[in-house]
């Protein structure tokens, strides 16, 4: 069983940044960091230090920034309805935005390994595919929830798409032409908030009620009971390896592992609300931001690997010489 357990590795405070999300850049170098009132900041991921002044892009309220397909380009989810490609340096817009015929809250993104594909969940219980190159659909929306889509996901296969929720579902449909797959995975007592899928099969899907939950993706059916946080889960990672981190609204940051079996202590990451982090591409650190205004890098200090010997894809974990990035502001919350 793995035995991991996380620590912060260093310490560094600047400004006041009031931030919603943080993604990392494609090559792991930067911290991109977007703010309520649209504005982009960017650090530097070892050194910590803040890049060049803020950027103010031409829209009030970003939800979500999932998307870096390479060094130059960032996109978007706003609270106007479109979808954005900006350039990661200057915020410049690259194309226009994508507009749909009945424009609502994007709260979702995600994208295809290549980036080619979009898709997004919006306010008004839709699922949206584009074609990021040139902002166009790909296919009518998808509807099925009943009020807000939280959150989507693609399959590590990327043949399905998968949604949560504020009615308290999470529901799989075919990408191609958005036919449901199977009945929609019930479990959570209130609004799904956040979904990742698996390289096992595995689906995550975070509640407001204060539950991960974990699903066969073949079958539908639950894995194993809840695993229980006791506070409104805000975001969730899987890793290769098949375990499970968890950010939570009182700031705390939970992980376990393939079976359900609790990592570590629970962490107190933040004295207040973790809604985002991300994890590096060699999956050796996460990076969290929280609503007391920080962002902290964690080294993922591992025990017994959780792929067995032989596995091409098994990864040591390793822990580099780095700092602890941390930025502290205000919140708009």
């Amino acid at each position: 069983m793995n035995t991991a357990a996380l620590r912060a590795v260093g310490e560094m405070t600047t400004g006041d940044v009031e931030l919603m999300v943080i993604a990392l850049a494609a090559d792991d170098t930067e911290v991109l960091g977007l703010e309520l009132k649209g504005k982009a900041y960017r650090w530097n991921l070892l050194s910590g230090a803040q890049l060049p002044d803020p950027v103010k892009m031409d829209v009030r309220t970003i939800w979500t920034v999932p998307a870096v397909p390479d060094d130059r380009e960032i996109v978007i989810g706003c609270g106007d309805g479109t979808v954005r490609r900006l350039d990661r340096v200057t915020g410049s817009p690259l194309a226009d935005p994508f507009i749909a015929p009945h424009p609502s809250r994007v709260r979702g993104l995600a994208h295809t390994r290549d980036a080619e594909e979009l898709v997004s969940a919006h306010q008004d219980g839709t699922v949206r595919r584009w074609k990021r190159t040139t902002g166009s659909p790909l296919s009518d929306p998808v509807r099925g929830h009943v009020g807000t889509v939280r959150a989507v996901a693609f399959t590590p296969e990327e043949d399905e798409i998968v949604s949560a929720g504020q009615d308290g579902t999470v529901r799989r449909w075919e990408r191609e032409d958005g036919t449901p797959i199977g009945p929609p995975l019930l479990g959570h007592t209130g609004g799904v908030q956040t979904v990742g899928a698996g390289p096992s099969g595995v689906i995550a899907s975070g509640g407001r009620d204060g539950t991960v939950r974990r699903w066969d993706r073949r079958t539908g059916k639950p894995l194993g009971a809840p695993l229980v946080t006791g506070s409104p889960v805000r975001t969730v990672l899987l890793t290769r390896d098949g375990e499970i981190a968890a950010g939570c609204a009182d700031g705390t940051l939970h992980r376990w592992d393939p079976t359900g079996q609790r990592i570590g202590e629970v962490l107190p990451a933040h004295t207040y609300g973790l809604p985002s982090m991300a994890l590096t591409r060699d999956e050796t650190e996460l990076v969290t931001h929280g609503w007391d205004g920080a962002i902290r890098r964690w080294a993922r200090i591992t025990g017994e690997p959780t792929r067995p010997p032989g596995d091409p894809d098994r990864r040591e974990t390793s822990v580099g010489a780095v700092s602890l990035l941390e930025i502290r502001g205000t919140t708009p919350f």
